[in-house]
């Protein structure tokens, strides 16, 4: 009985909405995905099935394709089959590093370089520390990817100032790390987006264990402009099981939809 609780845990996916609103009344629904490890198949369907049933307007990828190079082509397939014309992407720490006999190796420059450039080739956009302006109805929404902070590559090319003057500021990094120098730069936004974590792969009393103790999984507002949502994260390390942390994907519908939300996780507002 537990194996199959463990088993259903590891292999269904939750889509966790949430609701938040704007003051520039724009609207545009957002799907993150993160920390796929080379998983694509699970108990409620692909992963490309269950992203284009959402319809997003855009896909965030917070990297962490997969643990196995081998593994890389049939996400990259996967993430073909997803129905979105705008699909971001930052780099995590396995797309500099993978794992090989159960040892953990690092890429060359080279191996690293053919990740970035097949996922161009599909036409997704990489952020490695830089920005990419969207418009939406005469509104401007700016997304800004940093480059993995785990090998120490994140950088800000980015101002406060120039970041005042977009209408929804959307931050895209693998870690949540990176709320460290977002706070020493002052940056404003309105969505950080990260993973990493894992929520922890197994909770204990509603509790993330390890290294990512202190913080927190899923959306915290930390101000009237700043929400911090941390990915529970697709596919598992270390151990290929998940208890009490199902993998997610996570849907932000900015601003007021008339479509009704769809039952996923508990709704939050902010």
């Amino acid at each position: 009985m537990l194996i199959t609780s463990l088993v259903f845990q590891t292999l269904f996916v939750k889509r966790s909405y949430y609701q938040l609103s704007n003051k520039s009344n724009i609207k545009f629904t957002v799907v993150q995905l993160s920390d796929i490890h080379g998983r694509t198949r699970f108990m409620n369907g692909s992963l490309s099935n269950m992203v284009n049933k959402i319809q997003p307007d855009y896909v965030m990828i917070t990297g962490d394709l997969a643990s196995k190079k081998e593994h890389l082509a049939r996400v990259l397939t996967e993430l073909q089959n997803i129905k979105c014309r705008n699909i971001y992407f930052v780099p995590g720490n396995y797309e500099r590093e993978g794992i090989h006999k159960l040892r953990k190796y690092t890429f060359s420059t080279k191996e690293y370089e053919h990740i970035i450039l097949s996922l161009q080739h599909q036409g997704i956009t990489v952020l490695e520390n830089s920005g990419a302006t969207v418009n939406i109805h005469n509104k401007q929404l700016f997304i800004y990817g940093f480059d993995n902070s785990i090998y120490g590559n994140e950088r800000v090319r980015v101002s406060d100032t120039d970041l005042q003057h977009y209408d929804y500021v959307m931050l895209l990094a693998h870690s949540p790390t990176i709320i460290k120098m977002i706070e020493e730069y002052q940056l404003p936004y309105d969505l950080l987006l990260v993973g990493h974590t894992h929520g922890g792969q197994v909770r204990l009393f509603g509790r993330t264990i390890g290294a990512y103790k202190d913080y927190h999984v899923g959306l915290k507002r930390l101000g009237e402009r700043k929400h911090f949502y941390i990915n529970r994260g697709l596919g598992t390390v270390k151990i290929p099981l998940r208890f009490a942390c199902p993998p997610e994907i996570t849907v932000f519908q900015i601003g007021d939809h008339d479509k009704q939300r769809r039952t996923g996780d508990k709704n939050k507002k902010g």
